[in-house]
Protein backbone atom coordinates (compact mmCIF):
# COMPACT_ATOMS: atom_id res chain seq x y z
CA UNK A 1 0.00 0.00 0.00
CA UNK A 2 2.44 2.57 0.48
CA UNK A 3 4.61 1.96 -2.28
CA UNK A 4 0.88 2.87 -4.12
CA UNK A 5 0.51 6.10 -2.06
CA UNK A 6 3.52 6.93 -2.97
CA UNK A 7 3.57 6.45 -6.84
CA UNK A 8 0.13 8.10 -6.99
CA UNK A 9 0.29 11.13 -4.71
CA UNK A 10 4.50 11.63 -4.26
CA UNK A 11 4.25 10.72 -0.38
CA UNK A 12 6.76 10.93 1.64
CA UNK A 13 7.88 7.44 4.05
CA UNK A 14 6.20 9.75 6.73
CA UNK A 15 3.37 10.50 4.97
CA UNK A 16 2.72 6.72 4.17
CA UNK A 17 3.03 5.46 7.49
CA UNK A 18 0.66 8.64 8.57
CA UNK A 19 -2.04 7.19 6.32
CA UNK A 20 -1.96 3.58 7.08
CA UNK A 21 -1.88 4.30 10.67
CA UNK A 22 -5.11 6.32 10.08
CA UNK A 23 -6.51 3.44 8.13
CA UNK A 24 -5.68 1.13 11.21
CA UNK A 25 -7.55 3.25 13.40
CA UNK A 26 -10.42 3.82 11.45
CA UNK A 27 -10.82 -0.25 11.46
CA UNK A 28 -10.65 -0.46 15.11
CA UNK A 29 -13.74 2.53 15.46
CA UNK A 30 -17.05 1.11 16.54
CA UNK A 31 -19.84 0.22 13.94
CA UNK A 32 -22.55 2.45 16.06
CA UNK A 33 -23.34 5.54 13.95
CA UNK A 34 -26.17 4.56 13.37
CA UNK A 35 -27.07 4.55 17.18
CA UNK A 36 -25.59 7.83 18.29
CA UNK A 37 -27.19 9.04 15.10
CA UNK A 38 -30.59 7.97 16.12
CA UNK A 39 -29.81 9.14 19.48
CA UNK A 40 -28.00 12.15 19.23
CA UNK A 41 -25.78 10.54 21.36
CA UNK A 42 -21.62 11.98 21.42
CA UNK A 43 -19.57 8.74 21.57
CA UNK A 44 -17.12 10.73 24.02
CA UNK A 45 -15.59 7.15 25.72
CA UNK A 46 -14.62 6.71 21.66
CA UNK A 47 -13.06 9.86 21.76
CA UNK A 48 -11.27 9.69 24.75
CA UNK A 49 -9.97 5.66 23.51
CA UNK A 50 -8.65 7.26 20.66
CA UNK A 51 -6.72 10.17 22.17
CA UNK A 52 -5.65 7.55 24.91
CA UNK A 53 -4.62 4.62 22.48
CA UNK A 54 -2.50 7.40 19.87
CA UNK A 55 -2.15 10.73 20.78
CA UNK A 56 -4.47 11.29 17.72
CA UNK A 57 -5.99 14.92 18.53
CA UNK A 58 -2.86 16.16 19.33
CA UNK A 59 -1.40 15.46 15.64
CA UNK A 60 -1.01 19.16 14.69
CA UNK A 61 -0.74 20.84 17.70
CA UNK A 62 2.86 22.32 18.40
CA UNK A 63 5.15 20.48 20.67
CA UNK A 64 5.71 23.35 23.18
CA UNK A 65 1.64 22.25 24.30
CA UNK A 66 2.50 18.12 23.99
CA UNK A 67 1.96 17.89 20.60
CA UNK A 68 2.86 15.78 17.75
CA UNK A 69 4.16 18.96 15.33
CA UNK A 70 2.31 17.11 12.36
CA UNK A 71 1.40 18.85 9.36
CA UNK A 72 -1.64 19.95 7.72
CA UNK A 73 -1.29 16.72 5.07
CA UNK A 74 -0.94 14.35 8.18
CA UNK A 75 -4.35 15.95 9.68
CA UNK A 76 -5.77 15.22 6.50
CA UNK A 77 -5.10 11.76 5.74
CA UNK A 78 -6.37 10.94 9.22
CA UNK A 79 -9.76 12.82 9.50
CA UNK A 80 -10.18 10.59 5.73
CA UNK A 81 -9.46 8.08 6.79
CA UNK A 82 -11.84 8.49 9.48
CA UNK A 83 -14.67 10.05 7.58
CA UNK A 84 -14.10 6.41 5.67
CA UNK A 85 -15.61 5.33 8.93
CA UNK A 86 -17.32 7.42 11.25
CA UNK A 87 -18.62 10.75 10.59
CA UNK A 88 -19.33 11.95 13.77
CA UNK A 89 -15.70 10.59 14.85
CA UNK A 90 -13.78 12.25 11.93
CA UNK A 91 -15.60 15.46 12.44
CA UNK A 92 -14.74 16.02 16.26
CA UNK A 93 -11.20 14.44 15.56
CA UNK A 94 -11.09 17.72 12.83
CA UNK A 95 -12.29 20.03 15.02
CA UNK A 96 -8.99 19.37 17.22
CA UNK A 97 -6.51 19.23 14.28
CA UNK A 98 -8.32 21.92 12.22
CA UNK A 99 -9.95 24.32 13.91
CA UNK A 100 -10.79 26.30 17.20
CA UNK A 101 -8.50 23.98 19.57
CA UNK A 102 -5.43 24.11 16.68
CA UNK A 103 -5.87 28.20 16.28
CA UNK A 104 -5.56 28.45 20.31
CA UNK A 105 -2.72 25.93 20.65
CA UNK A 106 -0.76 28.44 17.71
CA UNK A 107 -1.80 31.77 18.28
CA UNK A 108 -3.23 31.86 21.65
CA UNK A 109 -1.32 33.07 24.75
CA UNK A 110 0.19 30.41 26.61
CA UNK A 111 -1.95 30.33 29.64
CA UNK A 112 -5.04 29.89 28.49
CA UNK A 113 -3.62 27.52 25.96
CA UNK A 114 -2.31 25.30 29.01
CA UNK A 115 -5.48 25.68 30.38
CA UNK A 116 -7.55 24.09 27.42
CA UNK A 117 -5.37 22.17 24.86
CA UNK A 118 -5.08 19.34 27.88
CA UNK A 119 -8.80 17.72 28.06
CA UNK A 120 -9.36 18.33 24.70
CA UNK A 121 -6.03 16.28 24.14
CA UNK A 122 -7.65 13.69 26.02
CA UNK A 123 -10.82 13.45 24.23
CA UNK A 124 -13.01 14.90 27.54
CA UNK A 125 -13.55 18.36 25.94
CA UNK A 126 -14.28 20.11 22.26
CA UNK A 127 -14.15 23.55 21.83
CA UNK A 128 -16.52 25.72 18.83
CA UNK A 129 -16.39 27.84 16.77
CA UNK A 130 -19.46 30.14 16.96
CA UNK A 131 -19.52 32.16 13.92
CA UNK A 132 -23.01 32.50 12.15
CA UNK A 133 -25.83 34.54 13.26
CA UNK A 134 -29.72 34.50 12.04
CA UNK A 135 -28.80 37.64 9.83
CA UNK A 136 -25.37 36.99 9.18
CA UNK A 137 -24.08 33.81 7.82
CA UNK A 138 -22.35 33.58 4.40
CA UNK A 139 -21.86 37.65 5.25
CA UNK A 140 -19.57 37.93 8.13
CA UNK A 141 -19.73 42.24 7.52
CA UNK A 142 -22.98 41.18 8.73
CA UNK A 143 -21.84 40.12 12.14
CA UNK A 144 -23.29 41.97 14.99
CA UNK A 145 -21.94 40.36 18.45
CA UNK A 146 -20.16 43.11 20.06
CA UNK A 147 -16.68 42.45 21.99
CA UNK A 148 -16.47 45.60 24.56
CA UNK A 149 -13.09 46.67 25.92
CA UNK A 150 -13.12 47.51 29.13
CA UNK A 151 -10.44 47.50 32.14
CA UNK A 152 -11.79 44.71 34.29
CA UNK A 153 -11.99 42.25 30.36
CA UNK A 154 -13.70 41.87 27.58
CA UNK A 155 -17.68 41.88 27.92
CA UNK A 156 -19.64 39.90 24.80
CA UNK A 157 -23.03 40.78 23.56
CA UNK A 158 -24.84 39.03 21.04
CA UNK A 159 -26.41 35.47 19.50
CA UNK A 160 -25.18 32.51 17.82
CA UNK A 161 -26.67 29.98 15.49
CA UNK A 162 -25.97 26.62 14.24
CA UNK A 163 -23.07 26.60 16.34
CA UNK A 164 -21.30 22.60 15.87
CA UNK A 165 -21.43 21.14 19.50
CA UNK A 166 -22.36 24.30 21.12
CA UNK A 167 -24.00 22.83 23.28
CA UNK A 168 -21.51 20.14 23.89
CA UNK A 169 -18.42 22.15 23.59
CA UNK A 170 -16.28 23.19 26.99
CA UNK A 171 -15.51 26.68 25.62
CA UNK A 172 -16.50 28.68 21.79
CA UNK A 173 -14.36 30.41 19.81
CA UNK A 174 -16.75 33.52 19.24
CA UNK A 175 -16.41 35.63 15.98
CA UNK A 176 -17.65 38.90 16.96
CA UNK A 177 -16.73 42.88 16.29
CA UNK A 178 -14.64 45.37 18.26
CA UNK A 179 -16.45 47.77 16.72
CA UNK A 180 -16.20 49.45 12.71
CA UNK A 181 -18.39 48.02 10.33
CA UNK A 182 -18.77 45.72 7.40
CA UNK A 183 -15.24 44.19 7.21
CA UNK A 184 -13.59 46.50 9.60
CA UNK A 185 -13.23 45.43 13.46
CA UNK A 186 -13.96 41.63 13.75
CA UNK A 187 -11.83 39.60 15.57
CA UNK A 188 -12.24 36.79 17.57
CA UNK A 189 -12.29 35.85 21.20
CA UNK A 190 -12.15 32.40 23.49
CA UNK A 191 -15.34 32.64 25.62
CA UNK A 192 -15.66 28.92 28.17
CA UNK A 193 -19.05 27.44 28.55
CA UNK A 194 -19.41 28.01 32.09
CA UNK A 195 -19.12 31.39 31.29
CA UNK A 196 -21.94 33.88 33.59
CA UNK A 197 -24.38 35.30 30.66
CA UNK A 198 -23.37 32.49 28.61
CA UNK A 199 -26.86 30.54 27.80
CA UNK A 200 -27.56 27.40 24.97
CA UNK A 201 -31.14 28.74 24.17
CA UNK A 202 -31.66 25.24 21.59
CA UNK A 203 -30.05 22.76 19.70
CA UNK A 204 -31.45 21.88 16.16
CA UNK A 205 -32.67 18.96 14.55
CA UNK A 206 -30.94 17.96 11.45
CA UNK A 207 -31.53 15.48 8.52
CA UNK A 208 -28.27 14.22 9.65
CA UNK A 209 -25.35 14.81 12.07
CA UNK A 210 -27.12 14.86 14.76
CA UNK A 211 -24.36 13.28 17.40
CA UNK A 212 -22.68 16.13 16.93
CA UNK A 213 -25.68 18.63 16.87
CA UNK A 214 -25.97 22.20 16.26
CA UNK A 215 -26.76 24.81 18.89
CA UNK A 216 -27.80 28.53 19.31
CA UNK A 217 -25.96 30.29 21.92
CA UNK A 218 -26.77 34.02 24.09
CA UNK A 219 -24.35 36.17 25.13
CA UNK A 220 -25.94 38.87 27.40
CA UNK A 221 -23.40 40.93 29.30
CA UNK A 222 -21.16 37.79 29.48
CA UNK A 223 -17.13 38.62 30.71
CA UNK A 224 -13.94 37.15 29.71
CA UNK A 225 -10.55 38.15 30.72
CA UNK A 226 -8.09 40.17 27.80
CA UNK A 227 -5.99 37.48 27.62
CA UNK A 228 -9.13 35.49 25.56
CA UNK A 229 -8.85 37.49 22.48
CA UNK A 230 -7.41 34.71 19.77
CA UNK A 231 -7.70 37.54 17.14
CA UNK A 232 -7.87 41.32 17.93
CA UNK A 233 -9.96 43.38 15.84
CA UNK A 234 -9.43 47.29 14.94
CA UNK A 235 -12.48 49.63 14.08
CA UNK A 236 -10.27 51.19 11.54
CA UNK A 237 -9.69 48.10 9.77
CA UNK A 238 -10.09 44.90 8.13
CA UNK A 239 -6.99 42.95 8.76
CA UNK A 240 -8.98 40.84 11.90
CA UNK A 241 -11.56 39.56 9.14
CA UNK A 242 -8.64 38.49 6.87
CA UNK A 243 -6.99 36.49 10.07
CA UNK A 244 -9.62 34.99 11.02
CA UNK A 245 -10.89 33.99 6.91
CA UNK A 246 -6.65 32.51 7.24
CA UNK A 247 -6.88 30.15 9.65
CA UNK A 248 -10.64 29.45 8.90
CA UNK A 249 -8.68 28.06 5.50
CA UNK A 250 -7.46 25.20 7.90
CA UNK A 251 -11.18 24.02 8.63
CA UNK A 252 -12.32 24.13 5.54
CA UNK A 253 -9.77 21.93 4.33
CA UNK A 254 -10.86 19.38 6.74
CA UNK A 255 -14.34 19.83 5.87
CA UNK A 256 -12.88 18.24 2.26
CA UNK A 257 -10.82 15.87 3.80
CA UNK A 258 -14.05 14.75 5.78
CA UNK A 259 -15.86 14.69 2.26
CA UNK A 260 -13.64 12.55 0.35
CA UNK A 261 -13.50 10.45 2.79
CA UNK A 262 -17.26 9.99 3.53
CA UNK A 263 -17.51 9.39 -0.18
CA UNK A 264 -14.80 7.20 -0.43
CA UNK A 265 -16.51 4.73 2.05
CA UNK A 266 -19.70 5.08 0.17
CA UNK A 267 -18.32 3.96 -3.28
CA UNK A 268 -16.71 1.44 -1.64
CA UNK A 269 -20.20 -0.10 -0.90
CA UNK A 270 -21.51 0.64 -4.16
CA UNK A 271 -18.56 -1.17 -6.16
CA UNK A 272 -18.78 -4.21 -4.08
CA UNK A 273 -22.69 -4.28 -4.22
CA UNK A 274 -22.33 -3.68 -7.79
CA UNK A 275 -19.98 -6.28 -8.48
CA UNK A 276 -21.81 -9.08 -6.57
CA UNK A 277 -25.38 -8.48 -7.25
CA UNK A 278 -27.29 -9.88 -10.57
CA UNK A 279 -30.50 -8.49 -12.09
CA UNK A 280 -31.88 -10.62 -14.77
CA UNK A 281 -28.77 -12.74 -15.00
CA UNK A 282 -26.46 -10.17 -15.33
CA UNK A 283 -24.53 -7.85 -12.76
CA UNK A 284 -24.80 -4.54 -11.88
CA UNK A 285 -21.42 -3.72 -12.42
CA UNK A 286 -21.88 -5.13 -16.56
CA UNK A 287 -24.49 -2.39 -17.30
CA UNK A 288 -23.25 0.04 -19.16
CA UNK A 289 -25.23 3.01 -17.67
CA UNK A 290 -24.40 1.45 -14.45
CA UNK A 291 -20.03 1.89 -15.33
CA UNK A 292 -20.10 5.18 -16.77
CA UNK A 293 -22.40 6.50 -13.90
CA UNK A 294 -19.66 5.26 -11.45
CA UNK A 295 -16.36 5.58 -14.07
CA UNK A 296 -17.52 9.78 -13.48
CA UNK A 297 -17.98 9.58 -9.82
CA UNK A 298 -14.65 8.01 -9.56
CA UNK A 299 -13.21 10.68 -11.91
CA UNK A 300 -15.05 13.61 -9.89
CA UNK A 301 -13.61 12.08 -6.62
CA UNK A 302 -9.91 11.68 -7.51
CA UNK A 303 -10.08 15.34 -8.47
CA UNK A 304 -11.45 16.46 -5.72
CA UNK A 305 -8.91 14.14 -3.67
CA UNK A 306 -5.92 15.49 -5.72
CA UNK A 307 -7.32 19.44 -4.95
CA UNK A 308 -7.34 18.86 -1.38
CA UNK A 309 -4.04 17.27 -1.36
CA UNK A 310 -2.58 19.95 -2.95
CA UNK A 311 -4.03 22.56 -0.58
CA UNK A 312 -2.48 20.97 2.42
CA UNK A 313 1.08 20.77 0.83
CA UNK A 314 0.74 24.40 -0.16
CA UNK A 315 0.60 26.08 3.47
CA UNK A 316 2.44 28.84 4.92
CA UNK A 317 4.52 28.82 8.34
CA UNK A 318 1.21 28.54 10.49
CA UNK A 319 0.18 25.16 8.36
CA UNK A 320 -2.76 27.21 6.86
CA UNK A 321 -3.38 26.23 3.38
CA UNK A 322 -4.01 29.52 0.48
CA UNK A 323 -7.56 30.01 1.18
CA UNK A 324 -8.26 29.81 -2.49
CA UNK A 325 -6.97 26.41 -3.06
CA UNK A 326 -9.23 25.23 0.51
CA UNK A 327 -11.67 27.19 -0.96
CA UNK A 328 -11.46 24.63 -4.41
CA UNK A 329 -10.81 21.78 -2.24
CA UNK A 330 -13.56 22.40 -0.25
CA UNK A 331 -16.14 22.76 -2.92
CA UNK A 332 -14.97 20.38 -5.07
CA UNK A 333 -15.40 17.59 -2.40
CA UNK A 334 -18.86 18.52 -1.16
CA UNK A 335 -20.18 18.43 -4.55
CA UNK A 336 -18.91 15.21 -5.37
CA UNK A 337 -19.62 13.66 -1.54
CA UNK A 338 -23.57 14.64 -2.19
CA UNK A 339 -23.29 13.03 -5.42
CA UNK A 340 -21.72 9.80 -4.69
CA UNK A 341 -24.14 9.14 -1.96
CA UNK A 342 -27.48 10.26 -3.77
CA UNK A 343 -26.56 8.13 -6.47
CA UNK A 344 -25.09 5.24 -3.78
CA UNK A 345 -29.13 5.16 -2.93
CA UNK A 346 -30.06 4.72 -6.20
CA UNK A 347 -27.68 1.83 -6.58
CA UNK A 348 -28.83 -0.21 -3.72
CA UNK A 349 -32.57 0.78 -4.60
CA UNK A 350 -34.51 -0.38 -1.20
CA UNK A 351 -31.61 -0.73 0.74
CA UNK A 352 -30.51 2.85 -0.24
CA UNK A 353 -34.00 4.14 1.34
CA UNK A 354 -33.91 1.69 4.80
CA UNK A 355 -32.54 2.82 7.98
CA UNK A 356 -30.32 0.70 10.05
CA UNK A 357 -26.94 -0.72 11.12
CA UNK A 358 -27.50 -2.64 7.95
CA UNK A 359 -28.55 -0.35 5.25
CA UNK A 360 -26.00 3.00 6.05
CA UNK A 361 -26.47 4.50 2.71
CA UNK A 362 -29.28 6.72 3.55
CA UNK A 363 -27.68 8.01 6.91
CA UNK A 364 -24.23 8.75 4.81
CA UNK A 365 -26.66 10.83 2.71
CA UNK A 366 -28.23 12.64 5.15
CA UNK A 367 -24.50 13.45 6.94
CA UNK A 368 -22.99 14.36 4.04
CA UNK A 369 -25.62 17.01 2.35
CA UNK A 370 -25.41 19.67 5.08
CA UNK A 371 -21.40 20.42 3.95
CA UNK A 372 -22.46 22.33 0.49
CA UNK A 373 -23.59 24.89 3.09
CA UNK A 374 -21.46 24.58 6.31
CA UNK A 375 -18.10 25.90 5.75
CA UNK A 376 -18.80 28.25 2.94
CA UNK A 377 -21.85 28.02 1.07
CA UNK A 378 -21.55 26.36 -2.71
CA UNK A 379 -22.55 29.73 -3.82
CA UNK A 380 -20.18 31.80 -1.54
CA UNK A 381 -17.62 29.78 -3.15
CA UNK A 382 -17.86 30.08 -6.22
CA UNK A 383 -18.28 34.03 -5.85
CA UNK A 384 -14.99 33.78 -3.85
CA UNK A 385 -13.50 31.85 -6.68
CA UNK A 386 -14.89 34.20 -9.43
CA UNK A 387 -13.49 37.26 -7.79
CA UNK A 388 -9.80 35.78 -7.72
CA UNK A 389 -10.45 34.56 -11.10
CA UNK A 390 -12.06 38.19 -12.54
CA UNK A 391 -10.10 40.71 -10.25
CA UNK A 392 -13.33 42.39 -9.67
Amino acid sequence: MSSDLASQYGFDQHECSIRDWSADLAAGLPPSDDEWEETGTFPWSVLEQLAESSGALTLTFPARHAGRDGSRMDAILLVEQLAMRSFVVAEAVHLALNGPAYFLAKFGASELASRWLPPVAAGTALISIAITEESAGTALGDISTRFDQHAGGIRVEGRKCFVTGGALAAAHLVVGRFGGEGSRGLGAVLVPAGTRGLSVERTYRKMGGNALPEAAIQFENAWVPRDHVLIPGDPMSSAGLKEILRQYGAMRLGIAAMCIGTAQGAMDRVVDHLRTREQGGQRLADHQGVRWTWARLALDLEQARLLTYRAARTVDEDGLPSAGQATMAKLAASEVAVAITQQAIQAFGWRGIARGREFPVERVARETRGWTIAGGTTESLLNSLAHDLLDD
